[in-house]
């Protein structure tokens, strides 16, 4: 099979290729249309995560009401009866017993109860800060592939126009026939970037799709239209001003804060627990005597358990130690976060630059000046090779543009996670 042979079945079976998530796109249902604000809200909804960290406040709630309650009293009822020298005496004991926690073990309780529901609520505030951090970079990154994926059309589709007038050109012997060649092997590439691209402009929607709870992402990620644009901006903020919101609103770094209270209340917890609590019970007693008389009379009681063999010195000694490990973890990330803040920030306000400088120079002028380019080779005012250094140059300023812009969002979503500020 010659070369000429072998170039031409390549962009045909490209082209084919190609096609086929074009029609597949142009059978499928009515577009919905799905705004930034909606994706996150609707992830929020069907979030296991989130589903999760609301059943685990609801859970805390719970464990807060019961560490307030009173320990029940003990109903104790007892039978003595002896015998002997033809004498029978029997007693019937009736008591009612009940702790008093006098000692501060309830107040304890109670205590780092409350503060494991607060730490949980952070903790579900947190979880929502990752859904919508996870819905606006996926949203970004669909947004950003289906961009890439209209240029590669819109490429491809010009390739297909040059064809047909290098087609004419060649019958007419203006072009030779290698320029031909050449012109049909880059269709054939940029056939095959369309179907890249359409590969993962589906993956992208599918993912997003996912997110928001849609069963059948593969097939519903077809039917979004993404309607925000989140144009860049820099941030007015300062970074220390950044890094201060961060240590102060990082739902995950105040969930860690608060489980260190969660621990020293657990471990003054422990150390009450060393204390006895004191039973004190009353009640009735009936005697019957071998006379037949019965005699009967009130009873009461202490007792008071002795710590001879448990001490709770190892509850303890473990609730020390787990309250020092919380407060390492909650120093590392504190550290974690000023570094991801900084970080996130330089990237940020850079990118926002460079976006601003480029979208000066895209846009409807870059595409005016593509089709410029591309009605000159067709009247053969320019060669073949002016107009694919023209055509690649198109391609990859776009698609250098909505690569950055995906990473502004990103950073922008990363920076509103970490500081708990409204950034969209």
């Amino acid at each position: 099979m010659g070369l000429r042979m072998r170039i031409s079945l390549y962009a045909a079976g490209a082209l084919w290729l190609a096609a086929g998530p074009v029609a597949a796109q142009s059978s499928a249902r009515p577009a919905v249309p799905l705004t930034l604000a909606q994706a996150r809200a609707m992830a929020r909804q069907s979030s296991p995560d989130v589903t999760a960290a609301r059943a685990a406040v609801a859970a805390a709630v719970g464990r807060e009401e019961q560490a307030g309650g009173f320990s029940n009293p003990a109903l104790v009822y007892g039978r003595e009866q002896t015998s002997g020298e033809n004498e029978t005496t029997s007693q019937d004991v009736v008591s009612l017993n009940q702790p008093l926690d006098i000692f501060g073990q309830r107040s304890a309780r109670r205590q780092a109860a409350a503060r494991q529901r607060n730490a949980a609520e952070a903790r579900l505030a947190g979880a929502l800060a990752r859904v919508d951090y996870d819905v606006t970079r996926s949203y970004a990154a669909a947004s950003a592939t289906r961009r890439r994926a209209e240029l590669a059309q819109a490429v491809a589709d010009a390739f297909i126009g040059a064809e047909r007038v290098a087609r004419t050109r060649l019958a007419e012997g203006d072009i030779s026939g290698y320029e031909h060649r050449r012109l049909r092997l880059e269709a054939a590439r940029y056939a095959s970037l369309r179907l890249e691209a359409a590969v993962a402009r589906d993956s992208a929607l599918g993912i997003l799709a996912s997110l928001i709870g849609w069963t059948d992402s593969l097939a519903a990620g077809d039917r979004l239209t993404l309607s925000d644009t989140l144009p860049p901006a820099a941030l007015a903020y300062p970074i220390d001003s950044l890094v201060a919101r961060a240590l102060a609103g990082r739902a995950e770094l105040r969930a860690a804060e608060l489980e260190i209270g969660v621990g020293e209340a657990e471990a003054r917890l422990a150390g009450a627990e060393r204390i006895p609590i004191p039973v004190i019970s009353g009640g009735y007693k009936s005697e019957r005597l071998t006379t037949g008389a019965r005699l009967g009379g009130f009873i009461a009681g202490l007792s008071l358990a002795l710590p001879l063999w448990d001490r709770r010195g190892g509850a303890v000694a473990a609730a020390r130690a787990e309250t020092a490990r919380r407060t390492a973890e909650a120093e590392s990330l504190r550290q974690r976060s000023i570094r991801e803040v900084r970080t996130a920030y330089q990237s940020h306000q850079a990118l926002a630059s460079e976006l601003a400088l480029l979208q000066s120079h895209l846009g409807d002028e870059a595409a005016t000046a593509r089709r410029a380019a591309e009605t000159a080779y067709a009247e053969g005012e320019i060669s073949l090779l002016e107009w694919l250094d023209s055509v690649r140059a198109y391609q990859e300023a776009e698609s250098l543009y909505v690569t950055l812009w995906s990473e502004y969002v990103t950073r922008r979503a990363a920076l509103e996670r970490l500081t708990g500020l409204a950034l969209f």
